[in-house]
């Protein structure tokens, strides 16, 4: 069963927090007279591969869980085939149908009027805009407008507005919106029409139709809604170390022929190769190749005539296609165009040539192939997401209309959601080919807007057209860390007493009880009148487990502690209303169990399979050489680390730069986004390896907090780690600065309360951190 990570789990708490805060008091617009309830909106924001629709799930159901009134859930995609996955993984027996919880779940076409009244549990029904995204439902050719007559009269789009429950109560509707980039006017006018309780947008990119902002954004804003209340945001960096995505984009401009371009990207790809096999992956790298179809492939504007012997044709997949089998030696059985590619009948296409172009009919056929060179055309398939796909060319000549950020996500998933040694295959690799250099800087800035903005956690290696590409810098000779993970024995026994402080309130029909409230319409029996909605307290009848209550805290706070937490109890199988004392005080106990799992918790060191450090991926003439550095030199060095980086050099002694995100990483064992620390530096001293992290004003407080910690040795091994802080200025054992001159360096003592040692330069602070390796660790 797939548990939320940390990141996800405060994503979806988030959006779940903020929709119950707001059905208590929602934002009404209109005149006195014609009033009408704002649905709560919130846009998830997330980097492609973030799991997007686990965090969906998961708000859902706390959203379903906390309602006094069972939801109807509306979710919704563009593409047939993202519909589809979706319902596969949420539906009964997917992967992710455990974090829905009681729900059922339908494919909107099975919607059915009797059981959404009589049935008490949250529906969800899956359906592409496509079913409803029509203007003129009277006269339209739509099924969801039409009635059943030989089962209702009326429509099922009628009936979905209508949503009466048993009581007549009007259910919510909560409208999930997968890859909402492209929700239009029309769409939000045919959506609101349902009355819907809230929008739940999520897309990597957020970008929303002008009707949607007039309607929803802009009236919730003059209400004094921030856009941080209204996007919930996922770090890009928790997302990285997570392993969910990759953690380097290399993208390389060409300005030359598609047959040099691709050239050079099937060299890196059979590198690729052999560091799959070499590393004992279970799985093959694989490229895309995004490319006009039916236009000549050196004239846009001029279409390639299909009437013409296969030899002779000039649309690009079939030149791709001859120079993959004819040049490069790709197996055709290898390789599949997934394109609407025009064929005429007297002139066949080779026998060997496969061709999918009836787009989401032919998708099943497709992915069964597991081809691993996919030639697609400007519209790629909506859905199909392969994490062994590592690298891509994308023809951006002749004035193309490739969207890259369309692209980016179909190679930027880690296979395994698991960092490997070899950084090739930690790294999304792109080939673009361009007409013009400043394409490529258009190309730079959308890549550089689809991973983050300025300062991504993705890193982006850039080729400009003419520059020499990344080569592999090996090491000059093997050096390992010891690993460590965090030790749980001393913690486990701790945490029990505080899960023995938790009442038993299975029989406690008092403080189990929490109130909430609802919009109620009474309607009279044969008019279309109505009075005015009002707002009702009620005593909240849907309740949830006390486990349930239990684990969500524990997880959106530390999620690692929730291994040792024994819920097994009967007591955590009572129901509890949410908003109740119960409620409450659960929640304290779990706040205070993992402040106790942080306290007993020890990070000590594993054996017997250190971390090996490996080659890196660098341009030779970006990189600062350094003497004593393990590689011959690194690149992206800021100011402060390339000071660091001589100091240590001239120390003598081995050391690395480690990558950011991706390299050598200790566990945290503190609160907070991030679940691991990956120091800047490694310094090998005696039998020490010294984890050295440099750090600007800005963060040093808060970093030497969480990133200063003591590693127990392990038993049967000579080495030892050490972690320390290098920064600029003079800084008191407080937090507190103490003078601008000279380098401190930030350690623990022996009683793990902080040190800070002033030196003068950054030379006498390098010499320091080699003799914590002449010391024991605390």
């Amino acid at each position: 069963m797939i548990e939320l990570l940390q990141f996800q789990s405060i994503a979806a708490s988030q959006i779940s927090d903020r929709y119950l805060e707001y059905v208590a008091n929602p934002v009404e617009a209109g005149r006195k007279n014609n009033k009408r309830v704002v649905p709560f909106y919130q846009a998830l924001s997330a980097l492609t591969g973030a799991g997007k629709t686990p965090i969906l799930a998961q708000a859902v159901r706390e959203i379903c869980e906390a309602s006094a009134v069972a939801p109807v859930v509306l979710w919704l995609s563009k593409g047939k085939v993202v519909v589809d996955q979706s319902f596969a993984n949420l539906a009964s027996g997917g992967k992710y149908h455990h974090l829905l919880g009681q729900t059922q779940v339908r494919l909107l076409s099975e919607y059915d009027p009797d059981e959404v009244e009589h049935s008490s549990l949250p529906m969800v029904y899956f359906a592409t805009v496509g079913t409803f995204n029509q203007r003129d439902k009277e006269t339209g050719s739509l099924r969801i407008y039409r009635s059943e007559l030989d089962t209702t009269e009326r429509s099922t789009w009628d009936a979905l507005k209508d949503r009466r429950d048993e009581e007549g109560v009007r259910r919510p509707l909560i409208v999930v919106y997968d890859e909402a980039q492209n929700l239009s006017d029309l769409q939000t006018d045919l959506l609101l029409e349902q009355e819907p309780t809230a929008f739940l947008l999520a897309s990597a990119t957020l970008s929303f139709p002008a009707r949607f902002s007039t309607e929803v954004i802009d009236e919730l804003q003059r209400e004094g809604f921030e856009d941080s209340d209204l996007i919930t945001a996922v770090q890009s960096t928790a997302v990285v170390e997570s392993g969910l995505v990759k953690g380097v984009v290399s993208l390389g401009g060409y300005n030359s022929p598609m047959e040099e371009t691709i050239n050079d990207m099937i060299e890196d790809f059979r590198e690729a190769e052999a560091d799959a096999l070499a590393e004992g992956v279970n799985f093959a790298p694989k490229a895309i190749y995004v490319c006009n179809t039916n236009m000549l492939a050196d004239d846009a504007r001029r279409r390639d005539d299909p009437k013409r012997v296969f030899s002779d044709r000039q649309a690009p997949p079939i030149l791709i296609w001859r120079y993959l089998t004819e040049t490069c030696g790709v197996p055709s059985r290898e390789i599949a165009v997934y394109a609407d590619l025009a064929v005429h009948k007297d002139f066949p296409l080779p026998s060997d040539f496969v061709l999918f172009k009836n787009g989401d009919k032919d998708y099943q056929n497709f992915t069964a192939g597991n081809y691993r060179h996919i030639i697609f055309n400007l519209a790629l398939q909506e859905g199909w997401d392969d994490p062994a796909a590592y690298f891509a060319y994308i023809d951006k000549s002749m004035e193309s209309r490739i969207q890259v950020t369309q692209v980016i996500g179909r190679v930027l998933r880690q296979p395994g959601a698991t960092h490997y040694a070899s950084q090739r295959l930690n790294t999304a690799h792109f080939y673009v080919r361009v007409d013009r250099n400043e394409v490529f800087n258009d190309v730079l800035k959308e890549v550089r807007r689809g991973l983050g903005g300025d300062a991504p956690a993705v890193r982006i290696l850039t080729t400009a057209p003419g520059r020499e590409r990344p080569v592999e810098f090996p090491v000059k000779s093997q050096f390992y860390v010891p690993r460590a993970a965090v030790d749980n024995s001393d913690a486990a026994a701790a945490v029990e007493g505080e899960l023995s402080a938790m009442s038993d309130y299975s029989f406690d029909l008092v403080n189990t009880s929490g109130v909430g409230n609802r919009r109620v319409v009474l309607e009279r029996i044969g008019s279309a009148d109505s009075e005015d909605a009002d707002w009702e307290i009620f005593q909240q009848s849907n309740r949830v487990s006390a486990r349930w209550i239990f684990r969500r805290e524990v997880a959106r706070r530390y999620n690692r502690a929730v291994t040792v937490m024994d819920t097994g109890h009967t007591k955590f199988d009572a129901r509890v209303g949410v908003n109740s004392p119960a409620y409450s005080q659960i929640v304290d106990i779990a706040q205070k169990a993992v402040d106790t799992y942080l306290d007993y918790a020890l990070i000590r060191q594993v054996g017997p399979n250190p971390y090996e450090v490996r080659s890196i991926l660098a341009r030779q003439t970006d990189i600062e050489r350094f003497r004593n550095s393990i590689h011959d030199g690194y690149d992206g060095l800021n100011q402060l680390e390339l000071d660091f980086a001589q100091a240590l050099d001239g120390l003598d002694l081995p050391w690395c730069r480690n990558p950011s995100r991706l390299g050598y990483g200790l566990p945290l064992l503190s609160l907070g986004p991030t679940e691991n620390f990956y120091p800047d530096f490694l310094l090998w001293s005696n039998k020490t390896v010294v984890c050295i992290d440099t750090k600007g004003e800005d963060r040093v407080q808060t970093d030497a907090a969480r990133k200063l910690m003591s590693i127990a040795p392990h038993a049967r091994s000579e080495s030892r780690l050490r972690v320390a802080l290098v920064s600029k200025g003079q800084w008191k054992p407080d937090g507190s600065p103490a003078g601008p001159d000279g380098i401190t360096v930030w350690s623990l003592r022996a009683d793990q309360k902080l040190r800070t040692i002033h030196h003068p330069d950054m030379a006498s602070a390098a010499r320091a951190l080699a003799d914590l390796g002449e010391t024991k660790a605390s």
